[in-house]
């Protein structure tokens, strides 16, 4: 209880300091977080455009949350803002978005932590194998002073802003050759990952041969034998309809799947401190609703559906033969740690939430 107390007060105080970081250093309150802050002043001048792309499904959690931000934005901003939200990979994957959005093209994109990691290692640090792997402390993690550290580097070195995060789902193993019960089980199995270096390190490590796969195009991978499974949240499972394709699905919450919402910088700093705090203050409300709401209740949905479909097996790996991952994958964390003392420093913060 005391810890949970503790994580709760340590996601709280970060919250507000990572608003306040991303709000482009203003010092204006932020606005009303039950999303009813329509009689907050607009900001003058011409209406702001903007075009929020996005690789990830509509009906999934965090294009529920970015819904629920976009109605705040334009209510607060009096109709001054408007958000174009374009999902389900619309204008493109990830990586086309991402370039986009950093040529200009487009003004922001929600990109996950694996996406932005084909142009930096510092956001590998959010996916490191076992270090985040409870909802509550992802909150904590990613709203704290370690996290904007690595946020602000980003922006110098992309010209990239991050002003909020959001989360598809803890990543677990699913296949159809047998059950994963322990390492041993994994041997040789093709399991399609998410675009990383440090990832697919874990995966070699524990035995699996990693395989990158296109997000949209695993379905027919599973059903044609490219891959034997993946590394994959059930909310993923359940929206794309894998399930239909696999046979196992075993729960270990190896990491979590953040996704950032992520401005073109220039456009950023474009906008006065107002329209940057309406907007963040937004952005934050959806993350929360994710979080507290959408993410849960989604999951719970899809679990359901998935067993009363009946053609998948759930088991859950923990214990000893949880251990046994844990510590194949840990000595992960002293090679980031190495290599960059911000990454250093977000591992320490972490482990402190978990004392």
């Amino acid at each position: 209880m005391k810890k949970r107390l503790s994580l709760l007060l340590a996601a709280t105080l970060s919250a507000s300091l990572l608003l306040s970081a991303c709000g482009g250093g203003t010092d204006t309150p932020a606005g009303d977080s039950t999303g009813t802050g329509g009689n907050d002043a607009a900001p003058a001048g011409e209406t702001v455009q903007i075009t929020f792309g996005s690789y990830g499904s509509s009906s999934m959690p965090p294009a529920m949350g970015w819904e629920d931000a976009i109605a705040y934005i334009e209510e607060t901003s009096g109709g001054t803002i408007q958000i174009d939200f374009v999902p389900d990979g619309v204008l493109g994957g990830e990586s086309d978005m991402m370039q986009q959005t950093m040529d200009g093209t487009i003004q922001c994109t929600e990109s996950s932590a694996s996406s932005l990691n084909l142009y930096t290692n510092l956001s590998e640090a959010f996916q490191l194998p076992f270090l985040i792997t409870d909802y509550e402390t992802e909150q904590a993690a990613l709203s704290s002073d370690a996290a904007q550290a690595i946020y602000d580097q980003i922006a110098e070195d992309l010209g990239l802003k991050i002003i909020a995060f959001t989360e598809n789902g803890m990543r677990h193993f699913a296949n159809n050759v047998r059950p994963i019960t322990c390492v041993d089980d994994l041997s040789g199995l093709k399991l399609r990952i998410a675009p990383s270096n440090m990832l697919t390190e874990a995966m070699q490590l524990l035995g699996a041969a990693p395989m990158t796969v296109g997000y949209n195009d695993v379905y027919s991978a599973l059903q044609n034998g490219v891959v034997d499974g993946e590394e994959i949240n059930i909310t993923s499972i359940y929206a794309l309809k894998h399930y239909e394709q696999l046979s196992y699905i075993s729960e270990i919450g190896m990491y979590p799947y953040p996704a950032f919402v992520v401005f073109n910088l220039d456009f950023w700093n474009s906008l006065t401190e107002e329209q940057q705090q309406i907007i963040t203050d937004g952005f934050q409300l959806g993350s929360e609703n994710v979080f507290n709401e959408h993410l849960p209740n989604y999951e719970e949905e899809a679990r359901a559906e998935i067993e009363a479909e009946g053609s998948t097996a759930f088991n859950v790996i923990e214990g000893d033969a949880k251990q046994e991952f844990i510590d194949i994958c840990t000595p992960i964390w002293d090679e980031y740690r190495e290599n960059d003392p911000l990454i250093a420093d977000f591992i320490d913060y972490v482990q402190s939430l978990n004392q």
